[in-house]
Order: structure tokens, then sequence, then C-alpha cells
């Protein structure tokens, strides 16, 4: 070999580079701009390609359901079989109380600094009450929210959560995407499969497993196209609403901005000091997550990037990981919790209603109760469950759902972060790292020659 060849450079991995410059923060941030000004300037092209994204999109979706599936009825069958694993359960309620509490409290104390609700400029009030008067027929269209059942449905009664969590086929509820009721089939599937003796499941669990890997390669194919579908969603957004319902609900959304960036710097701490990264480091791990979760904001869609990236790139536990994320994805509401809290309290600036400390804390109990119970809702059906919320208060929460459905899409990415990072988050504070579960490889040798890795 000749200096000539040693001193050649290396060829360029074209692959590589298009990875590194796809997945770039710098970007990501400059698909959204462009996204914004292409809606605001060619409003027509926006709204011609907008297919497109939406095919997108249903590439995205299409493999959530067979994921959730393989993984969690793997991981509870895997963890039954464990003993040691059941302690991770009792954290997730843990988890639950501490991120309720603290998304209540974070939304509640920009709200009540910032008051966005209270508008002192008699312009800004006149054009709120234009822009709800000309929005009209959406808060009737949608407030079927706040009227009595129909007299058909009240044999359900009360029980009617209960009858909409227990799917009675679920064939059914697969066909149709009823995550919770999935989610609930496989624990109880899971559970079950992880009593009977293990040389008659293991073609089972080999299977789910092989599922898994598949729709493992199938995300890593599709987040090549996020920056583009990001553009045009972007793009398609802005030209629907414009920036009229943005800037007359600015402070709201700041208030939303803010509480979701509060809980997107604490989980990227967590996670950097759980699988002792560096800070930047992190954001740059989880880049794709932030891209799929402002692409399709779904919770749902987001969660095998939250597996993947959580078990392959930051090596915790895969079983426990595959357990825990699901599970979260359906008790950690943060983001309606947010919306709940920070909603009634604009509502009661925006009419002037003063709230004493009996009623924030009622505000508080109610918005972290209810948001439990928005598992696998739209966003809209989740902004019109803030009437309970405002019922509590006697505020009229009809004339101002406009303006929330107005601003709909920016506050449901806001929701769908919040919601994804501390997702991630509770999940790496629970599972174990690599470091933590691995064996001094020179105690015990041949038995880490002889177990398989999965």
């Amino acid at each position: 070999m000749t200096a000539a060849d040693v001193a050649a450079p290396l060829p360029l991995d074209w692959r590589q580079a298009a990875r590194r410059i796809l997945r770039s923060p710098a970007t990501t941030l400059a698909m959204i701009a462009a996204g914004i000004l292409c809606g605001l300037y060619y409003p027509g092209f926006s709204h011609a390609i907008s297919p497109v994204a939406q095919v997108y999109l249903n590439f995205l979706k299409m493999v959530v359901l067979p994921y959730l599936v393989s993984s969690v009825i793997f991981s509870i069958t895997a963890m039954v079989q464990d003993p040691k694993s059941v302690r991770y359960l009792g954290k997730v309620g843990i988890a639950v109380l501490v991120v309720s509490f603290l998304a209540v409290l974070v939304s509640g104390t920009y709200s009540l600094i910032l008051q966005p609700g209270q508008i002192e400029n008699p312009q800004s009030r006149i054009e709120l009450g234009e822009f709800i008067n000309s929005q009209g027929s959406v808060s009737t269209d949608l407030a079927f929210p706040f009227q009595p059942p129909p007299v058909n449905e009240g044999a359900k009664g009360e029980h009617s959560i209960l009858l909409d969590l227990v799917p009675n086929n679920v064939f059914n509820a697969l066909a149709s995407g009823q995550t919770i009721q999935v989610l609930l089939f496989c624990l109880l599937f899971g559970l079950a499969m992880g009593k009977i003796p293990q040389p008659s499941s293991m073609s089972l669990s080999q299977a789910l497993n092989a599922v898994y890997r598949a729709c493992t390669v199938l995300t890593n194919w599709f987040v090549w196209g996020l920056p583009f579908a990001t553009f045009i969603l972007i793009a398609d957004q802005t030209a629907s609403t414009g920036t009229r319902p943005l800037t007359l609900m600015g402070g709201y959304l700041v208030v939303m901005g803010l509480s979701c960036l509060t809980f997107l710097a604490g989980a990227f701490a967590i996670i950097a000091i759980r699988s002792r990264r560096s800070y930047w480091t992190t954001i740059k791990t989880l880049q794709p997550l932030l891209m799929v979760a402002i692409t399709t904001r779904s919770t749902v869609a987001s969660l095998p990037w939250v597996i993947n990236l959580l078990s392959e790139r930051l090596r915790f536990s895969l079983v426990v990981v595959e357990l825990l994320v699901p599970l979260q994805a359906a008790l950690l509401r943060t983001g309606p919790a947010l919306v709940y809290t920070s909603g009634a309290l604009f509502i009661a600036q925006l009419y002037g209603h003063p709230l004493a400390i009996p009623d924030l804390l009622l505000v508080g109990i109610v918005s972290a109760l209810l948001a439990l119970t928005t598992g696998g809702m739209g966003s809209l059906l989740i902004l019109s469950q803030m009437s309970i919320v405002c019922g509590y208060l006697k505020l009229p929460f009809e004339a101002a759902f406009a303006l929330f459905v107005a601003v709909d899409a920016a506050v449901d990415t806001f929701m769908t972060l919040s919601s994804v990072s501390t997702i991630a988050a509770s999940t790496a504070m629970i599972a174990p790292s690599h470091r933590e579960t691995a064996q001094p490889a020179d105690a015990v040798p041949e038995v880490l020659e002889a177990e398989p890795v999965r």
C-alpha cells in the first residue's frame, strides 16, 4: 500500500449523509418554516399536495396496531414468567400521580402568571367576538357533549365507560382501531400466555417477535419521508386556518407552548441522566421521535419510535420498555391535562370570572381525573370535554369552543409532544438500562455466551 493510498479520502457514504441531513433539527425547523410560508402565499398548491402527506400518515399508522399487539403480548408473557418484573407496575402508578400533579401545576402557573384571557385592547375583544360569531355553526354542530343523552342509551348509564373499555369482539376492535380495547385484550392474553408452560408458548412467542421486528424495520423505512410530510402538513394547516386565529389566541398558545417546552426539557434531562449521555446528544437521538409527533399529532402512532429509540439507541431493557410504553400511553395523559387546566383558566379570564383558591383546586383535580379518560379520543372530542371542567365553574364554554377549534392543529401538536416526551421519560426512569442488567463478563462468561440475544 502506497502513501497515496493511505492519504486518499474515504468514499462518501451518501446514505449516511442523507440520514444526517434528514434527521437534523435544522432540517426540521427549515421544513416547518417553509411549510408556513407556502401555506400563506400558495394556499392552492398547499391544498393540492396534502393527499401525499395523508398517504404517508396512513403508512405510519398501519404498523401501529401490529406493533402494539406483538410487543405487549410478548412483554406481558415474559414479565409474568419473571416474578421480578411485577415491581415495575407499582412505579407506573406513582408516575401517573406525579405527572398529573405536575401537568396541572405547570399549566396553571403559566396561566395565572401570563393571564392569556385578559384582553385589555377593545379592538382585540371586538375581533374575538366577530370570529366567534363567524364560527357559530361550528360550536352548534359540535355541541353534542352538552346535550342530554338519548333515551335509548339510558341502559348504559354510569357503566358506559366500562362497556366502551371491554371489547365484545376483538377483531372488530382491531379493524376499527380501538386502541384501548386492543390494549386490554393484549394485557389479558399476555397474562394467560404467561401461565402456559414455555415449550407450548414458544412458537407463538417467536411469531410475535418476528412481527415486532418486521414493524421495526418498516418504521425505520418510513422515517426517511418525515421532513417532507412535515412540510406538506404544515403548509396545508396554515392554508386552512391562516394566521388570524393564531394571533387572537396567541396568549393561550404561548401558555401551551411554554408548558410543552417545560415537559420536553424535563424529559430530555431525565433521559440524558438515565442513559448517561449529554443533553444535546439526547436531543439529537430523540429528534426522529419529535418529528413523528409533530407530523402525525398522534401519541399512538409515535409509540413504535419511543420503543425503538429507548431500546435500540438508548439501550434500555427491551422487555420492560415494550410493556411500559403502551401501558403508560393509556395512563400518562399529560397533553389533555395541560389543555383542560389552561383552557378553563383562559375562559374564566376571558369572561372576567374570578377564581378563588377552592376553584383553582377544583380545576386541577377535575382536569387531572378527566385527562385519564381521554385515551383513544380525537383532539376535537378531547377539547369538547373541557365543558365538564367549565360546568363546575359555571363558565360559558359553547361560545369559546370555536376559538379552540380554530387552533386545534397547534394545540394538538403541543398535546402530543407533551404526552410522548412524558411517556419516554417515565419509561426511562422505570426501565433498567443495559448497564444495570448486565453481569460482569469475567464472573459468568459461559452464561452470557449461551444466553440468546433478542
